[in-house]
């Protein structure tokens, strides 16, 4: 069984590093979001698409990737089997994210010094290492502006839209998320057959605690999977 990844906002996967290096049990392929041309949801789903496994997969969606999953839940296939939400939402996760889109240029404020606190604060986390900040900047930095600003302009436009799927599911909320708030009352409601599994950390809980998530996500495709080992 394939577990397919999506990244968030960035689009780069150079975030998943650390967690697909304790995901050694599965076969792993992340599908990078492309930086050039539209990026409404419906387009990045239709390049999604086009590179999905044509074998049977667990689709994870982090964060910004979950519309895009849901998207894809709608158009169906009968490839996927399973899907993981991490520290994702189905509507706009509050105030903060669609402000970010009016304090343009994010490259350059991430260049200040003073805002490795605000990284740490809002994004990964009091513990967040150097290292960590470092990869962060550099994936950001790959991204361009126009791109960033453009999915930052889906998110504010995000709305709940009540679907409903009866596909297994796991959603890792992270306790000390500072950017989604009760996302986990609109996956209940999308999604019969869901788990949620609570762990303490940021916003980016892959990058703060990528062995606990690792973990979960195993233990998850093994119950849905028993086969997978």
């Amino acid at each position: 069984m394939k577990l397919v990844l999506l990244p968030g906002m960035d689009g780069t996967g150079l975030l998943f590093r650390d967690v697909l290096a304790h995901l050694t049990s599965l076969e792993c392929e992340v599908i990078p979001l492309p930086h050039a041309g539209p990026q409404d949801i419906d387009r990045l789903a239709r390049h999604v698409a086009s590179r999905l496994p044509q074998s049977d997969y667990v689709m994870l969606a982090e964060s910004f990737s979950g519309k895009i999953a849901e998207t894809l839940l709608l158009r169906g296939g009968p490839n996927l089997k399973a899907v993981i939400f991490v520290a994702s939402f189905l509507s706009r996760p509050g105030w903060l994210l669609p402000r970010l889109a009016a304090a343009l240029p994010i490259k350059a404020l991430l260049a200040l010094p003073a805002s490795s606190l605000a990284i740490r604060w809002f994004l990964l986390g009091w513990q967040a290492s150097d290292e960590t900040i470092k990869r962060f900047r550099q994936a950001v930095s790959l991204v361009p502006r126009k791109v960033l600003g453009q999915r930052l302009g889906q998110i504010a436009g995000m709305r709940f839209e009540r679907h409903r799927f009866t596909v297994p599911a796991l959603y890792l909320r992270p306790r000390g998320d500072v950017l989604v708030r009760n996302a986990a009352k609109e996956f209940r409601a999308s999604f019969a057959n869901l788990t949620i599994v609570e762990l303490e950390g940021p916003h980016f809980i892959f990058q703060a605690r990528p062995e606990p998530c690792a973990n979960r996500i195993g233990e998850a495709v093994r119950e849905w999977f028993p086969t997978v080992r």
